[in-house]
């Protein structure tokens, strides 16, 4: 099959579904599954999955929040304005109907300590979903940002984080999509330069979307997009791996300040009933607070039968959740 790389718009367009077993942040910002290349990418929130941690501390996940605190939930990138929702606190194994957003809040958004911004909140037009906070300023890689949420009868809540200076990505290259038959792998090779000042993190996610030819009983044809999270696994030997569904996040440990060839394998999907398909390979850097948020939530997800407490990692100070940072470069190839 001949396989070619295409120019693809600012990673910051192609917004993310929710899977299975996760919580749904609302109004659009769950963590999976692109809905649409005209749709926006991870500024999207992952959220709802960060509602209890505890500030700056670890926080048992099977425990409610009492209290007057809130709950603040965002994953930001420099691809798109700053997108925050502001709960009550909730178990990540709470039903959406029973998480309750505060509107009427006040969130005012610093970057590296001066003010920007009052983000305005923008109510949900989605069934069993609700609003969110959203920012006109779009945040800069290398920039710190900090929000500080109030609201009546409850503790002001604040967070930060840094988005992360994206590594040097030099080249790419897809060497295997196996298209036919089940369970078929396809194989692919980024080389990217490690920034040596600091100790990096990152994220692979692959993504498959095109548009899914269907023709009725009337001969209407018609076109479906179509979105599919790939299974995704290192082949490349990477140290302090952690799973998030079908992606894989890592560190930088073994080749700090280096170049890497990192090679990958994903699942494939026969394009036979499709007008054109796209795979999407992402490299993510992420800061160090989305790492650990993922890290320890991969514990809970693996140990949660354990009799030992579980904690989920937080940056929220006067309140629970997550407010954290990534930055995304997106590798296309143009399947069909």
């Amino acid at each position: 099959m001949n396989i070619k790389s295409q120019p693809h718009p600012s990673p910051s367009r192609v917004r993310r579904d929710e899977t299975k077993g996760e919580t749904k942040a609302g109004s659009g910002f769950p963590f999976r599954g692109p809905k649409g290349l005209a749709a926006v990418h991870l500024c999207v929130v992952a959220i709802l999955l960060w509602l209890l941690s505890s500030c700056e501390k670890d926080f048992n996940i099977n425990a409610n929040g009492a209290g007057n605190e809130m709950a603040i939930n965002s994953l930001f990138n420099d691809g798109s304005p700053v997108v925050v929702f502001l709960t009550k606190p909730y178990a990540v194994t709470a039903d959406t109907s029973n998480i309750t957003a505060i509107p009427g809040a006040q969130i005012q958004l610093y970057e590296d300590s001066v003010f920007k911004e009052v983000m305005h909140y923008v109510p949900s037009d989605t069934q069993n979903a609700f609003g969110s906070y959203v920012s006109n300023y779009l945040p800069k890689p290398g920039k710190t940002y900090t929000i500080k949420a109030t609201a009546v009868n409850y503790t002001q809540a604040t967070a930060s984080d840094q988005i992360p200076v994206p590594a040097e990505l030099i080249s790419s290259s897809l060497q295997q999509y196996i298209d036919t038959g089940a369970n078929q792998q396809g194989i692919m090779t980024m080389v990217f330069k490690d920034n040596p000042a600091v100790q990096n993190y990152y994220r692979i996610n692959v993504w498959i979307s095109g548009n899914q030819i269907s023709i009725n009983r009337q001969g209407d044809t018609t076109y479906t997009f179509q979105n599919f999270a790939m299974m995704t696994y290192p082949i490349s030997l990477v140290n302090d791996t952690v799973r998030d569904g079908d992606f894989f996040l890592f560190s930088d440990r073994g080749f700090n300040g280096q170049e890497k060839a990192l090679q990958i394998s994903f699942g494939t999907i026969n394009p036979y009933g499709f007008s054109n398909l796209t795979l999407y390979v992402e490299l993510h850097t992420v800061s160090y607070a989305h790492y650990e948020y993922f890290q320890t939530l991969n514990l809970y997800r693996t140990t949660s039968n354990s009799a030992e407490p579980v904690f989920i990692y937080s940056n929220v100070n006067g309140g629970y959740g997550d407010f954290v940072a990534e930055h995304i470069q997106s590798i296309p190839f143009v399947i069909k």
